[in-house]
């Protein structure tokens, strides 16, 4: 009987979380905790959604041209949805700082003209 690789990942993923991590994730941040968490991310975020973007790039390009297998392009598909939502969720901290922090003025100007 042929083993299913999905099968086999998806146990896998599930084992390697731990839920206690997603409770002390889903309490409020305080005020201060939240300001801390999105100049942290604005402090890296520049070097972050460059390797991001690579990442999806790449992860593109083996899921369109390489994949051998439907499995593989699923796969890819997932890790590709995995990494834009976090590439989003960092934007999100990093602008909440901006906006935080700069001027209107300023902050128009450090957007993407994409963003604004």
């Amino acid at each position: 009987m042929k083993k299913d690789k999905t099968i086999d990942l998806q146990r896998h993923l599930l084992g390697s979380i731990d839920l206690s991590d997603l409770e002390s994730y889903n309490k409020e941040l305080t005020e201060q905790e939240r300001k801390d968490y999105c100049a942290a991310i604005f402090a890296i975020f520049p070097r972050l959604e460059k390797d991001i973007k690579k990442f999806l790039y790449e992860q593109l390009i083996f899921s369109s041209m390489k994949a051998a297998t439907w499995e593989e392009v699923l796969v890819g598909r997932g890790v590709f949805a995995g990494a834009e939502l976090l590439l989003e969720h960092w934007r999100k901290a990093n602008d909440e700082h901006m906006e935080n922090t700069l001027s209107k003025e300023e902050f128009e100007k450090e957007k993407p003209i994409s963003e604004i």
